[in-house]
């Protein structure tokens, strides 16, 4: 997907998933480990972007779906479905759910582009309206990354839960 990674240059290692076929990854240290779906039960009357609650051993977890966060419609878990579970110490008793993924890639670090406004304006041109939890885009060979920042994701879960 993208050339090698020389051990002189600096990289980044991200989870990469999928929503709506666009490419979307986060750092695998906000992550704490990439599940299949399971049974996520409903809370009414929760927001969309708010899927429900899932018991992962014994531990209750918070899935938000990334579809609607992202201002899409959201969709039926399929096989291909995945939870993407956080570590606490960026987003506490979480998992995000995504259409696809879990694969991790090794990116140099000057293939992404951090900056705000420059971030914002190629993902605009990917995504449309962008949120605040778009950190920035990579470059690959085929297609634009964007990152997403587990942490300012957490903020937004806070503003959703109040």
């Amino acid at each position: 997907m993208n050339e090698p990674v020389r051990a002189d240059i600096a990289a980044r290692s991200f989870c990469t998933f999928r929503a709506d076929r666009r490419l979307y990854g986060m750092d695998v240290q906000s992550l704490r480990e990439v599940s299949t779906v399971m049974a996520i039960t409903p809370v009414p009357p929760a927001v969309p972007a708010v899927r429900g609650l899932a018991n992962l051993r014994s531990k209750i977890l918070l899935v938000l779906d990334l579809r609607p966060l992202l201002g899409l419609d959201p969709a039926p878990c399929t096989e291909e479905s995945r939870l993407i579970i956080f570590k606490p110490s960026a987003v506490e008793d979480t998992a995000l759910l995504v259409d696809s993924g879990g694969n991790i890639l090794a990116v140099r670090q000057d293939r992404i582009e951090t900056s705000d406004a420059e971030a914002r304006s190629l993902a605009r041109a990917e995504a449309g309206e962008v949120p605040d939890y778009i950190a920035g885009v990579c470059k690959l060979e085929n297609e634009l990354m964007m990152i997403i920042d587990a942490k300012r994701l957490g903020t937004v879960v806070g503003q959703l839960l109040k």
